[in-house]
């Protein structure tokens, strides 16, 4: 048996440790990658992230319980031993490395990953394993950006267009 199975209705789960990943709906255990919507919905009984990530977690949900963890610092569900590790998303951003005790496998959920650097968090870890999970949402090939230096120098010169007019740039 897969330490990590899809449920349909919830989201990743691993039942030696009875623990979701970024759950679709409401869970006892939701161990969260990152603040975004899609991955760190309200309702979960218990939320475990990365320290960096208690900020945003609590403005967009609220008083929950959360408990927070450095990266690398490991955590544990019974047989299970879990730990965050940078992925270069977003500030907070988090792999979740799986181990247990009644499995020789490692598996890694990267949640939403980045491995170009980003002076905004902490750049992407390889963290070996033996299975990795990835997330796709712009895996296609038709999602080609430009260089991100390239777009920052594009917004300072539109900027010193006219410095002094009141100037709002709206970005997600």
């Amino acid at each position: 048996m897969s330490l990590i199975t899809l449920d349909e209705r919830r989201g990743l789960y691993c039942a030696d440790g009875d623990f979701f990943i970024d759950p679709f709906a409401p869970v006892k255990r939701a161990v969260i990658t990152h603040a975004h919507a899609d991955h760190a919905r309200s309702g979960n009984r218990r939320y475990y992230a990365t320290r960096a990530s208690e900020g945003v977690l609590r403005h967009r949900l609220g008083d929950v319980n959360l408990e927070l963890f450095e990266y690398g610092e490991p955590f544990r569900f019974g047989p299970v031993t879990v730990s965050l590790h940078p992925a270069g998303h977003v500030l907070g951003s988090a792999q979740v490395r799986i181990e247990s005790e009644t499995s020789d496998e490692v598996w890694v959920v990267g949640g939403d990953f980045k491995r170009a650097p980003d002076p905004t968090c902490e750049p992407f870890e390889v963290v070996p394993c033996t299975h990795f999970v990835a997330e796709a949402t712009f895996g296609l090939p038709v999602y080609v950006w430009d260089d991100p230096s390239a777009v920052v120098r594009e917004i300072y010169d539109w900027w010193q267009g006219d410095p002094s007019r009141p100037t709002l740039l709206f970005s997600y």
